[in-house]
């Protein structure tokens, strides 16, 4: 179990007001945001309208999931965008529209059986409940959990007086929201406002995401809510003694001795991430080319290995933008990384990995797919058609009896289509 110290390091929700209505204007929740409310501007006169406004609320809900998870999990400051934060977990967002709908038919059932002070009532119960069942969807993932009552009271039980604090701070924001659209409406032109509105709403939704997140965090044991990141940290806290030690030799600008100690103890305990994280970040800011190469590559396989693709990909694109040439050990963990950087659009690192793949690992049975990965790459990214039928005729002539054979021919066969065009 963690320390009482380490407990009571976690500020309460009131001292990080600020953290919190900061986080939206860091660059990456910022983008999307400007991106997204620039996307509902274009589209807002068009046929095709409604349909892609209900992408946009799939797209930002799924986001302020991973907001909030992210914070629940103690990272303070946003995660780069990466295309697996859009594609995990896409039931999210329906799964929240289903908790709306719950608790819109609980409302409407009350109005059409009792008197209006019971839907006063009522009202004014969903909405103190309604947070809870958001965080509990959050942290379990699972809708029924999210709308059963004992789940959500147990879970106001165990917050306590903190969770009426948090109750107040989202009901602050709301009224401030709907300030703020009252505001807009008499001094935004008619063609701007709707844009306007949802960029504000979104900023506003991600502050309220955000305090959930933090609620999590602050009370994570007691809810039972801990997923790796946390247990990693709380291992390493547990750890005081040597906690101290490494904090020390930092403080001194000792970072060399304190790279060594921390392989020492990762090789004593090779699953503790919290150390393996702990050393790439040590390792990078002394630019060591040479330890990056074999501790962080090795970190990025076993987050391959955990299931941790957006945290690979972060690792991975920090070494490969100090060493060009970076590469992972295995066949298979860099072609499924080249996979992985493809889809969120580093496609000339994905190059790099899997360049001279067939002589690093002639035996690799992969090989055929990965070089069609580079030949898409080549001609989808960046229209070196030559170079990918040069490929895709090499693959031809070199694994005539390779299961994929029937796609390199299908995508050549485009690529002389195209040529003949």
């Amino acid at each position: 179990m963690i320390s009482a110290t380490a407990v009571n390091s976690i500020a309460p929700l009131w001292n990080r007001i600020s953290l919190f209505f900061l986080y939206p204007l860091h660059l990456s929740p910022l983008l999307l945001i400007l991106t997204l409310a620039g996307i509902n501007f274009a589209v807002s006169g068009s046929m095709l309208g409604f349909l892609a406004q209900m992408l946009i609320f799939v797209i930002f809900i799924k986001y302020a999931y991973v907001v909030m998870r992210s914070v629940a999990n103690g990272r303070m400051k946003p995660e780069r965008l990466c295309w697996f934060m859009f594609t995990e977990d896409l039931e999210i967002p329906f799964k929240l529209l289903f908790v709306i709908f719950c608790y819109a038919l609980f409302n409407t059932l009350v109005h059409n059986n009792a008197a209006d002070n019971a839907l006063s009532l009522s009202l004014l119960l969903s909405s103190f409940l309604f947070p809870a069942s958001i965080m509990l969807l959050v942290s379990s993932n699972r809708f029924f959990r999210a709308i059963n009552p004992l789940a959500i009271a147990g879970l106001i039980k165990t917050i306590g007086f903190s969770y009426v604090i948090l109750f107040v701070f989202l009901g602050l924001l709301l009224t401030g929201l709907l300030s703020a659209w009252k505001l807009l409406f008499v001094s935004v032109s008619v063609s701007l406002f709707l844009s306007v509105i949802v960029l504000v709403t979104m900023y506003f939704i991600l502050v309220m995401f955000g305090m959930m997140g933090y609620v999590l965090y602050q009370f994570h044991q007691r809810l039972g809510y801990a997923d790796t990141t946390i247990q990693e940290t709380e291992a390493a806290l547990n750890e005081s003694g040597n906690e101290r030690n490494i904090d020390i030799l930092l403080q001194e600008g000792k970072y060399e001795e304190a790279a060594n100690w921390l392989v020492e103890e990762i090789e004593q305990q090779p699953n503790d991430f919290a150390l393996r994280e702990r050393l790439h970040r040590i390792l990078y800011s002394l630019k060591n080319k040479k330890n990056l190469q074999i501790y962080s590559a090795d970190y990025i396989v076993r987050l391959l290995l955990l299931g941790k693709p957006s945290e690979a990909i972060r690792v991975y694109m920090e070494c490969y933008n100090l060493i060009p040439g970076f590469k992972l050990k295995g066949a298979k963990h860099r072609h499924e990384m080249a996979h992985l950087l493809v889809g969120s659009g580093q496609s000339r690192a994905a190059l790099s990995l899997l360049n001279d793949l067939h002589r690093d690992y002639p035996s690799y049975d992969g090989i055929p797919n990965a070089y069609m990965l580079v030949a898409r790459i080549m001609f989808e990214y960046f229209s070196h058609e030559d170079k990918a039928r040069k490929i895709l005729e090499y693959l031809m002539h070199k694994y005539p009896n390779h299961p994929s054979r029937g796609k390199t021919q299908s995508y050549l066969d485009t690529l002389n289509s195209i040529s003949s065009h």
